[in-house]
Order: structure tokens, then C-alpha cells, then sequence
């Protein structure tokens, strides 16, 4: 008897994640119909098995890849393609090998009689579930065309703030890259060889570059161990990663931080705002849509505050009101809720909210990168400056004692 890992939809369409013992795949599909499940995925759980397939949960098809993806596929069906030979058409022309493959995979599942959403929800690493739950909606309202849209459109303004984010955020790692590249190519390199020319010409040393070479000392002797420790971080964070636990250590802390924590939330709320949006717009109950939401906010902490909130909205509760529950949601948020729902225009107030983040992302990730920015250039200097010191003390010291 082995152990696997399913992924599978109740009647409600909430995803049901886990792990079984059965005496093999098929059994255990069987077993988790038999409890009115609508199974997705089931994989053997084995001692590589697990790891590998938490390393290839970190390998997503590219986002632009998807919105192109969509768009053509709503187009398609729109005027009135079979969604079989729209999916061949896709198939042919897609650029990037894994997208072709999982186009191919869902097409086949389609020809022997599964719908577009159940197929779509065996590939997790392509279609995440909100995705996959705007083309059920799609589905069962007969407009799977229009969903389509809203999911390219919501798609194309995710990918365009995250964009922002990412450009403005280059310049300062590339600084800091290349800061590092350069303190570890003097400490290594520069400085001993100067080092050991002082030492012929029994020069004495300051103290500045007798700390520069013992600093160098011990890189050079434990360089190994620096690389140990990256590739064991690495190693580390990816399996923290794949665990629902670890990821919420790693989301907590990341609201923590001073700078970037204010980003983090920023942008799950944009999302939260955008996605809702496209939740009311596509047709999704309100509920089930929440459900598919709070995962797709990208912080599994401010997830968490929605699902808690999507539970009182089932006892009665408005949905102001549960979310003005949680301390982790902004109460800019909850106003511009309870105002949407007095008035009845909710698409409109969320996709107003989704505005407000997504210029504040916008404009904080612009301040920050404006106060980084010289700090960096100082660092860059000082890094410069120490080595030349080191350096240049010698030297000097070397000067002075020649004859006039």
C-alpha cells in the first residue's frame, strides 16, 4: 500500500488538498469519489517523489505566456471556434515548450469528455485556483467567452504592476550585486597581492589592511562553506516553501518587515480589489469566490484574515463586517465594502480600491527606490574607499622611507 496526494473539488467547488494510503493511484481515485469528490490530481507520494514535485511547483508558466493564452482562447470562442480546435490552434502556435505540453494535456482531457475547468485544475502550476474557478463559472452560465476576458484583463493588470515593481527594483540589486562582486574580488584577490609585495619590502602594515587580509584569509579557507550555505538556504527556503506552514512563517514575516511588509500588503489588497471584482462580474457566488481569492492574494497571512472572514459572511454576517474583524485589513478596505454594498455598485467600489493600492504600490516601491538609491552609491564608495585604504596606507608608508 503507498501514499499519495491528491488534489480534488467538493460539490461546493472548494479544493480539497491531502494525502491517502490506497494500494494504488486508481484505488485511490476511486475512494475519493466514492466520497463525492471530484478528483483533479493523484500522484504517488515517494522519498523523491514529494521534493521534486515541491521544486516543480517553483517552475510556473510565465505570466505574460498565460494572458496571451487567454485572450486568443476568449477570442476563439467568441467567434464560435469548438474549444477542442481553438485549443489545437493554441497548441500549434505556443512559443514556450512546458505551455504547448499543458495546452496538449487539456485538449486530450477535453476530447474524452471532461469540461475545460476540470481540466485546467490538473495543472496548478499553470492555472492557479481562482482561475480555475472564473471558467467554471464561465461554464455553467454559458458565457465562458466573457469570463475569459475578465480573466486576461485581470491577468494583464497584474502582470503590468508587477512589472512596476520589478523595474524599479532592478537598479538597486544590480547595484548591490555588483557592490558584493566587487568587496569580494578586492578582499580575495587585490589586497593579498599587495599584501605580499609590502611584506618583501618589510613595510608595516596598518591595522586597516591586516584586518583586510585576515578577512581575506578566511574567505579564501572557507569559501566552500559560503557556498554550502547558500545552496543549503536555497535548498531550505524551497521546502519551506511547499509546506502550508512554512509559507506562513515566510508571509508573516515578510509583513514584518519595515518597507517591504507595507509592499507586500499593498499588493494583496490590489489583488484582493481586482480579483473580487472579476469574482461579481463573472457570475461566481460570492463565497466560493472568496474561497478561490484568498489564495490567489499571494500572502497566505492575508489569505488566512479572508478565509476567517468568508466564514462569518456564511453565518449571516455582511461582508463590511467580517472583514472589519481582522486587524490585518485596512479599514479603508471595509469602508469602501460596506459602501459597495449599500449601494449596490460592489464591482465598482472594488475595482476603485484595487486604483488606490495599485498607485500606492506604485509610488511606494518609487520612494523606496529613491531613498535606496544613494544609500547604495555610499555603500559602493565605502566598499571602494576601504580597499583603497588598504591599499594605499602602504604605500605611503613605502614612500616615506625612500631616500631623498
Amino acid at each position: 500500500m503507498g501514499r499519495f496526494t491528491y488534489r480534488a473539488y467538493d460539490r461546493g467547488g472548494r479544493l480539497a488538498v491531502g494525502v491517502m494510503e490506497a494500494d494504488s493511484a486508481r484505488v485511490a481515485a476511486a475512494t475519493l469519489q466514492s466520497r463525492g469528490l471530484l478528483v483533479s490530481a493523484v500522484n504517488e507520494q515517494g522519498h523523491l517523489a514529494e521534493p521534486i514535485r515541491q521544486l516543480r511547483s517553483f517552475v510556473r508558466i510565465n505570466r505574460r505566456d498565460l494572458v496571451i493564452f487567454t485572450r486568443q482562447l476568449a477570442t476563439m470562442i467568441s467567434a464560435g471556434l469548438p474549444i477542442v480546435m481553438a485549443l489545437r490552434v493554441l497548441e500549434e502556435q505556443a512559443t514556450n515548450r512546458r505551455l504547448r505540453e499543458t495546452i496538449g494535456s487539456v485538449r486530450a482531457g477535453i476530447e474524452r469528455g471532461g469540461s475545460l475547468s476540470s481540466e485546467i485544475a490538473k495543472h496548478p502550476q499553470a492555472f492557479f485556483e481562482f482561475y480555475v474557478n472564473t471558467v467554471r463559472a464561465g461554464e455553467i452560465s454559458g458565457v465562458l467567452d466573457v469570463s475569459l476576458d475578465y480573466l486576461a484583463d485581470y491577468l494583464e493588470r497584474e502582470l503590468d504592476i508587477v512589472q512596476r515593481v520589478r523595474t524599479a527594483a532592478t537598479y538597486p540589486l544590480v547595484v548591490l550585486v555588483f557592490t558584493l562582486v566587487v568587496a569580494v574580488a578586492a578582499i580575495v584577490f587585490i589586497v593579498p597581492m599587495f599584501v605580499q609585495i609590502f611584506r618583501s619590502f618589510k613595510v608595516a602594515l596598518p591595522l586597516i589592511t591586516i584586518l583586510m587580509l585576515r578577512v581575506s584569509e578566511v574567505v579564501r579557507a572557507l569559501w566552500w562553506l559560503v557556498v554550502l550555505a547558500i545552496i543549503v538556504s536555497v535548498v531550505g527556503m524551497i521546502a519551506l516553501r511547499g509546506t502550508r506552514g512554512g509559507q506562513r512563517v515566510i508571509d508573516s514575516f515578510l509583513l514584518r518587515l519595515p518597507i517591504l511588509g507595507s509592499i507586500v500588503k499593498k499588493l494583496a489588497f490590489a489583488r484582493f480589489g481586482r480579483s473580487m471584482a472579476v469574482v461579481i462580474r463573472s457570475g461566481v457566488p460570492m463565497l466560493e469566490g472568496l474561497a478561490a481569492v484568498a489564495n490567489a492574494l499571494g500572502n497566505r497571512v492575508i489569505g488566512d484574515a479572508i478565509t476567517v472572514a468568508r466564514e462569518r459572511m456564511r453565518q449571516g454576517r455582511t461582508m463590511a463586517d467580517s472583514l472589519s474583524r481582522s486587524p490585518l485589513i485596512p479599514p479603508m478596505v471595509v469602508q469602501m465594502v460596506r459602501v459597495g454594498e449599500e449601494t449596490g455598485a460592489m464591482e465598482d467600489v472594488l475595482n476603485k480600491v484595487a486604483e488606490f493600492y495599485e498607485r500606492e504600490v506604485d509610488n511606494t516601491v518609487k520612494r523606496f527606490a529613491s531613498v535606496v538609491e544613494p544609500l547604495l552609491i555610499v555603500a559602493v564608495g565605502g566598499v571602494v574607499g576601504l580597499v583603497a585604504l588598504a591599499v594605499l596606507l602602504p604605500i605611503w608608508t613605502l614612500i616615506a622611507r625612500l631616500p631623498r
